[in-house]
């Protein structure tokens, strides 16, 4: 029977564990209301430092490399390599459209999470067409975080404090330069873009680093490669620590030290979660564990239609209306303030009933086999 349950597993769980927990935690932690309470931990750093949220789109961009370094392993096909590039570009203009609920094209902002994704995909498609090697992907990777770190401290040798500001950063220079200041992030008002051309640059490296463990992954498959895993987070995260006495976290400006942290931190996870769900002999489906791995699997499977599609729920509710007593309010402040009189704490109860909401899609879908692919 083992033997039989052996033959049947075939899918390593580990991927889809990782990306279905950031999902969720994505899902819970951005839909939190601004209300009485701050939650400050929960919520994004506002220049320097580092929380919760903060990691969760570095490590999906990660994961994302882990990702295509197996859906790759057979041979690239240019011509659906491109289809995809063309399509992550209109779908993320489409998703800005909605997001800021604007049709303004003096103002649109052409950078985005999904340009990022359709950016660094191509470029990591040819880098990795001559480059093969984990180890050498993983030393492109540093080369990349070094020279851009390197250039941050220049520039920041003019700024305040000696190091890189809101208003004094290259991203506020080049992406404006590249793209106008009215198509930036905020239009060029905040003086700096977390998704433009400045930090792709930078994530370039999560993103390589996260192929260089799919390779990882499928050199091991039937051994497992968790202990290499282990010691190269570890290592990785040591390194970030270091990268953080001269120029410490930053999700704005993706500083070295944050994305060698998601990178660290995205390759110790993987190898936790292989142990506690690939490493055995017997399918983990087929276990105690089952309810677990088929939650997260639900939300990893269908990452990308849960991931924006909040941000998408959460724009159709603030800026659709309806009557109330006779005055006009939008859906969230309906939805909310119907909460808010259920509940002692109506801003993380409101964040539970969106992610009920995603739960019960994702597992809908799952069950349907019906999954997002971009």
């Amino acid at each position: 029977m083992a033997k039989a349950q052996k033959i049947k597993k075939k899918r390593i769980y580990s991927l889809d564990m990782l990306r279905g927990i950031i999902v969720v935690l994505s899902v819970f932690l951005s839909t939190i209301p601004i209300g009485s309470i701050e939650y400050e931990i929960l919520r994004h750093a506002e220049w320097y430092g580092v929380t919760i949220i903060d990691v969760i789109l570095p490590t999906f961009i990660t994961i994302f490399g882990a990702s295509m370094a197996i859906a790759y392993q057979r041979g690239v096909k240019w011509e659906k390599i491109l289809k995809r590039t063309v399509r992550l570009i209109v779908y993320g203009i489409i998703f800005t459209i909605v997001v800021t609920w604007s049709l303004d094209f003096a103002t649109l902002r052409w950078t985005g999470v999904l340009q990022m994704f359709a950016l660094l995909g191509i470029i990591t498609v040819i880098i990795t067409y001559f480059v093969k090697s984990p180890l050498k992907l993983m030393l492109i990777a540093f080369l990349i975080s070094s020279i851009y770190g390197g250039g941050l401290l220049t520039i920041g040798q003019s700024c305040e404090d000696q190091i890189p500001q809101p208003d004094c950063n290259p991203s506020g220079i080049i992406d404006s330069a590249v793209f106008g200041e009215n198509h930036i992030y905020h239009q060029g008002e905040r003086g700096y873009d977390p998704e433009g051309l400045v930090t792709s640059f930078s994530a370039l490296s999560n993103v390589l680093f996260g192929f260089a463990i799919g390779k990882l992954i499928i050199s091991r498959k039937e051994t497992g490669a968790w202990k290499e895993l282990l010691g190269i987070g570890l290592l990785v995260i040591a390194l970030s620590l270091i990268w953080h006495q001269f120029l410490p976290y930053n999700k704005r400006l993706w500083t070295p030290a944050f994305a060698m942290l998601a990178a660290g931190l995205t390759s110790t996870m993987l190898s936790i979660l292989y142990l506690l769900f690939d490493k055995g002999k017997v399918d983990a489906k087929e276990t105690f564990m089952k309810p677990i791995v088929w939650y997260l699997e639900a939300f990893g499977r269908n990452s990308f239609l849960i991931y924006f599609g909040k941000f998408m729920l959460a724009s159709f509710l603030i800026h659709l209306t309806m009557k109330d007593d006779g005055v006009s309010k939008s859906l969230f402040s309906v939805l909310y303030d119907d909460v808010a009189s259920l509940v002692p704490h109506p801003q993380l109860a409101y964040a539970l009933l969106n992610l009920l909401f995603w739960t019960a899609v994702a597992i809908g879908c799952h069950k349907k086999k019906w999954y997002l692919k971009v």
